[in-house]
Parts: structure tokens; C-alpha cells; sequence
């Protein structure tokens, strides 16, 4: 069952899953809401390990980092013909 967090307005799935050959490949979804609509998604693939909670902690960490980066250099703007007040 993946496990779903809120952090700073953004939710994340821990989407880790368990591979063939026992390891278990970290995966993490992000995604950004904005007037009760879904913004951005983002999925990110990471490393394979051996264990499934160092998995399920990197994919949270990964998920952090990448939120927190984001959130300061939100790029998401609608286009318009006014400009810019200098």
C-alpha cells in the first residue's frame, strides 16, 4: 500500500515498489493544488534497494527536497497582456 504525506500545500505518494529480483525501486509522486484543482504532477524514479523502508525513506526525503525547492521557484503563471510594474 503506498503511503500518502501533505507538505507545504503539496500532497506525496510514496509509490516505492518491489522488483522481481526482491529489491525495491523508491518512486515518489508529487503533485500541487491551486483553486481546488490539481496544478502540477510530478513523478520521480529513483535508486533500487535492498530494503524497503531505506526505499520508502529516500522517496520521502526526495519528496521534501523537491517541494521545497519548488515552492520558491514556482514558474507556474497564465499568460496576459498587461505589463510588467517597474
Amino acid at each position: 500500500m503506498n503511503q500518502k504525506h501533505s507538505y507545504k500545500g503539496y500532497e506525496f505518494e510514496d509509490a516505492t515498489v518491489m522488483l522481481d529480483d526482491g529489491r525495491f525501486h523508491a518512486r515518489v509522486c508529487i503533485t500541487g493544488f491551486g483553486a481546488g484543482r490539481t496544478r502540477s504532477q510530478r513523478f520521480i524514479d529513483l535508486e533500487r534497494f535492498v530494503n524497503k523502508c531505506d526505499a520508502r525513506q529516500r522517496a520521502i526525503s526526495v519528496a521534501r527536497a523537491w517541494i521545497d525547492e519548488e515552492q520558491s521557484n514556482d514558474r507556474l503563471a497564465l499568460p496576459s497582456s498587461f505589463s510588467p510594474l517597474c
